[in-house]
């Protein structure tokens, strides 16, 4: 056999530079490498199955050598690889490397000696031979390069274990690009398994991803390994998919479980102890997890089983001979003495006590750190228990050394939050603060790594709790600032997000992958809209409830609602790709200055609510100072569940009903938030209110609360809307505009609001707008022609049906004369918006949405603004079309005068609502009156054509339809028109007709100022 390597001159030691080694120890450890290489055969080259001969001649070396195998050997290793390589031509490189990853494979494989040591020098060999071995030359044994890279990358105890595991998936799913299933079947399902146990293990990202990936590689790995071919793999893969059920996030948990503790029992079936006696100790560790959390059965015998388990793996693992597993089910033992109802408490936490401070005897924070920071956790649960509470802070203060939000955030969420309880408990405010400032930190790491927008909204509704609770441990602390700081954090997170990628597109080229995807969103609601007919508004609407508002119904069917369930998937998609969810972007958190900074007037204060579960909070920030006024026992259910049932509840269900008791229930919201005291006490001097609503809040028209002596707190303050302070400081932050800006109307998109076509006539004259920048009609009001337009104007006026849907926020619409704009469509990067200023959405219920956990309410309010807007007038109901005509005239006359858009919102509003019926009569019924008439001469005609039309048609066929169709849509714009003839003269002979809030108080400005 053919030696080589021992041949080999040897560098001289000076080149290393290692002369601070030992000399004998160095001149082993190069004689060792010699010899382990020597004694693979120069032949072998199939690295993929070792020469059991050579394995056990390399093996004895390896257990004769065992003290020469640590971090010195590594660089041994490296060093002669390297100076080896480097000195033999490249065709006999490849033989070269064939025998150092069979050498590393037998170090990896190694059972004596150091673990830890062992996969170094095992990685260390792998790396260097994939340097030779490249996926270019040589594909396949690349991929099986890659593949034991990603084995000893999951195990490896050194560097960070994140990063490990990492590494390892990244590895495993390079080698899956060569080997295939039908090519190399057993590799193909080693590598699924791993990627399993790496996905199983995995830090960052998602959990509830991670673990879905991780049962998806088991399952896809036991195609190959069955029970009947190959029972000992598919035992492992049992116990590995028992490990991933246990811990499941996704479906139910009962379930969950149970299907764990089968694929123990399945694998117990191969596992004996007998046979393997410690793969059967493995197993009855991982069961006893199992029946420890089993929700299904008796929970006294449930507990009992687990205790057994655990007592029957130590029976093999002992101390002595495998002192980390012997230390795992000391843990575990000590958790089921925990939860145990059998025998005396006392006595149960004095046994947990003690098996959890066994296992410290080999969990140390240098060898084992996350494991010795959860047996930390877990004694610190005990003392708690044990009411030895200045012993369970120090437990869960040393965990969190090790469990950072960055390292390990689940196990760092875990303790901060209990650390923070029990503080709070103990009125220990500064150290609750901490406790959960620490856990909130990494629930928002997970938060960034979660690559779905879904599951991260999940995520922080999962843990809203701990903000409140750390809101309300700062108020206790007297650190308000800090409390309104982490108010700000737990809300708009997506709005949030959304806008910093949007920005970034503003000025970036859109990728053809996301184009692509754009295209499809588009593609789908095209064909929404030739199913629900937009263009013909007969289907618009219910025939017996026409009136004059703005707002319209969708014609919903479940082909509509299968396009739009495929829309959804599209838009998951396009957020997947997003660069804030990808990744590539964090948007950092607001402090406290940069809140203050957002007031740059001594006479404004923002004004922010939050509702914890006993009391809603309302803080008010001026530029030197905040306070803060707590409305005590209006809780969160109690404030937000009154909203919901009373305002929201009636408003869907009985419009009419819902009109009739608004006063009054304007009336409660104000008593409930105490506006009296707020004012007395905490607005002396402030003319200007920025109000960031909480949760349902976003449904009040705060101007139109009532104060007293008849006035309402519009009167009182200026006052415009924040969704959150971040969300202002985007909009202050983009670059001003001028004051040359252009302006583009919208107006009557489907030619049945006739005060819309008015409303545009006298914008048009008021602001010179030249008819290519007003869009009237049907044909000329088209999605395209919107799109356009708003991509060449800084004011976009918007006077149309929309309508809010609760069910589906992003299929709210904007209804155009061919279709739709949805509001997912606008917060999609095919709308990127950056030169718009002001957006006045002259349309129902653009404003309003139903509000999530964390603060987030999508609205066509907020999708502006995530577009590019620096400021939206919306409304929160469905409006009067008459009155919102007048509103938007009023509010651009005023704003033409040179006020701000909260004084021209107040000034329209007043305007509007001291209006009288002879003035209506005399300034506008007259130009009206002739419009009407106008439109009804138009409408009359084509309903006649159509008429006409229809009766030349066979009837029941499809062209005898399609007239038909067109005669019930202009008869319906006839009667509406009619409608809206009689409301004019009914409204000129009130002495006030628009005095009531229903007519003035649904519009909002958000945004700056």
């Amino acid at each position: 056999m053919a030696k080589g390597f021992g041949q080999k001159k040897t560098p001289p030691a000076t080149k290393r530079q290692t002369s601070q080694w030992d000399s004998i120890q160095e001149e082993t450890r190069d004689r060792l490498f010699f010899q382990l290489l020597d004694a693979i055969s120069e032949s072998h080259r199939n690295f993929q199955t070792v020469d059991q001969r050579i394995a056990r001649e390399i093996n004895l070396l390896l257990e004769a050598n065992q003290e020469q195998l640590d971090e010195h050997f590594v660089k041994v290793l490296r060093y002669h690889s390297s100076a080896i390589l480097s000195e033999v031509p490249p065709k006999g490189q490849k033989g070269i490397a064939a025998r150092l990853m069979i050498l590393s494979y037998c170090i990896h494989e190694f059972k004596k000696g150091n673990e830890a040591n062992n996969l170094e020098i095992a990685i260390a060999g792998y790396e260097i031979a994939v340097t030779v071995l490249t996926y270019e030359a040589f594909p396949e044994q690349w991929a099986a390069c890659q593949n034991s890279l990603g084995n000893a990358y999951h195990r490896r105890f050194k560097g960070d274990r994140a990063e490990n595991l990492e590494r390892s998936i990244a590895c495993c799913q390079n080698a899956l690009q060569v080997l295939t299933r039908e090519s190399r079947p057993i590799m193909w399902a080693e590598i699924q398994k791993n990627l399993a146990i790496a996905y199983g293990n995995r830090i960052r990202g998602d959990r509830l991803e991670n673990a879905e990936l991780a049962r998806i590689a088991c399952c896809t790995a036991m195609e190959v390994y069955t029970r009947e071919a190959m029972p000992e793999a598919w035992a492992q893969l049992q116990n590995n998919l028992g490990l991933i059920y246990r811990d499941r996030i996704y479906g139910d948990k009962a379930e969950n479980l149970e299907k764990a503790i089968a694929c123990y029992q399945n694998g117990l079936l191969f596992r004996t102890r007998e046979e393997f006696p410690e793969l059967w100790a493995q197993t009855q560790t991982n069961l006893a997890s199992a029946y420890r959390h089993r929700l299904h059965g008796d929970a006294v015998e449930n507990m009992e089983k687990a205790i057994a388990a655990n007592k029957a793996a130590l029976q093999v693992y002992t101390q002595d001979a495998f002192p980390a597993d012997w230390a795992g089910v000391q843990t575990n033992l000590g958790n089921a003495y925990v939860h145990r109802r059998k025998g005396d408490r006392n006595e149960n936490l004095e046994m947990a006590i003690a098996a959890h401070q066994a296992a410290l005897k080999v969990f140390n924070p240098d060898d084992f750190s996350r494991e010795w920071a959860m047996t930390q956790m877990n004694l610190g649960k005990c003392y708690f228990m044990v009411e030895s509470r200045e012993k369970a802070i120090a437990s869960y203060q040393s965990a969190l050394k090790v469990c950072t939000p960055t390292a390990f955030p689940f196990e760092c969420f875990n303790a901060g939050e209990t650390l923070g309880k029990i503080a709070f408990v103990m009125g220990d405010w500064q150290l609750a603060i901490e406790g959960y400032g620490i856990a909130i930190e990494a629930v928002e790491t997970s938060r960034t790594w979660a690559t779905s927008e879904l599951r991260r909204q999940e995520i922080l509704s999962e843990a809203i709790d701990l903000y409140a609770n750390i809101v309300q441990a700062c108020i206790n602390n007297k650190q308000l600032d800090k409390a309104v700081e982490y108010v700000e954090r737990s809300r708009s997170k997506r709005l949030v997000d959304l806008m910093a990628s949007n920005d970034l597109y503003s000025s970036a080229e859109i990728p053809a992958e996301i184009q692509q995807y754009l295209q499809d969103f588009e593609r789908l609601q095209q064909q929404i809209d030739k199913e629900r007919g937009r263009n013909q508004p007969t289907n618009d609407f219910d025939n017996s409830k026409l009136d004059n508002s703005r707002a319209a119904l969708a014609a919903y069917n479940q082909t509509i609602a299968d396009l739009e369930a495929e829309k959804l998937l599209i838009w998951e998609q396009l957020r997947r790709l997003d660069p804030v969810l990808a990744g590539q972007i964090r948007v950092n958190p607001l402090k406290f200055p940069s809140i203050q900074k957002l007031i740059d007037k001594p006479t404004t204060a923002i004004i922010s609510f939050y509702a914890t579960v006993s009391d809603t909070l309302i803080f008010v920030v001026r530029q030197n100072e905040i306070t803060l006024q707590s409305c005590a026992s209006l809780g969160f259910e109690a404030l937000h569940g009154w909203i919901f049932q009373n305002w929201l509840g009636q408003y869907v269900n009985d419009k009419d009903s819902w009109k009739e008791e608004l006063v009054g229930m304007l009336a409660e919201i104000a008593k409930l938030l105490n506006l009296k005291d707020l004012i007395l006490w905490h607005l002396e001097g402030i003319s200007e209110l920025i109000i960031v609503p909480h949760f349902a809040l976003h449904q009040i028209p705060f101007a139109a609360l009532p104060i007293g002596d008849n006035r309402y707190l519009g009167d009182k303050f200026l006052i415009r809307y924040a969704p959150s302070c971040q969300v202002l400081e985007f909009c202050q932050q983009r670059p001003s505009l001028g004051n040359n800006l252009n302006c583009g109307t919208i107006e009557d998109a489907t030619g049945d609001l006739p005060c819309a076509s008015f409303e545009g006539e006298q914008l048009a004259v008021l602001y010179s707008i030249p008819d290519n920048r007003r869009l009237k009609g049907r044909h000329q009001a088209t999605v395209s022609n919107y799109r356009e337009l708003a991509q060449t104007v800084q004011i976009l006026h918007s006077s149309h049906h929309a309508q809010s849907r609760f069910d589906n926020p992003l299929e709210s619409t904007l209804i155009l004369g061919d279709g739709c704009i949805t509001l997912g469509q606008l917060m999609t990067p095919a709308w990127r918006l950056p030169q718009l200023s002001d957006v006045f959405l002259s349309c129902c219920e653009t404003g309003l949405g139903l509000t999530e956990f964390t603060g987030d309410i999508l609205t066509f309010s907020t999708a502006f603004l995530s577009a590019g807007a620096r400021s939206v007038i919306s409304t929160l109901w469905a409006v009067d079309d008459l009155a919102t005509a007048l509103f938007s005239i009023f509010y651009y006359q005023e704003w033409q005068q040179g006020k701000n858009r909260p004084e021209a919102i107040r000034q329209a509003q007043v305007k509007l609502r001291e209006l009288t019926g002879h003035t209506l009569a005399a300034s506008y019924k007259p130009q009206l009156t002739e419009l009407l008439k106008e439109k009804l001469k138009e409408t009359d005609a084509l309903r006649k054509i159509s008429q006409a039309e229809r009766k030349a048609c066979s009837s029941g066929s499809s062209d005898y339809r399609q007239w038909d169709e067109e005669y019930k849509k202009y008869d319906k714009i006839g009667q509406q028109i009619y409608r809206s003839r009689e409301n004019l003269d009914k409204f000129c002979q009130e002495s006030k007709p628009f005095y009531h809030p229903f007519y003035w108080a649904a519009f909002t400005c958000t945004g700056i100022r």
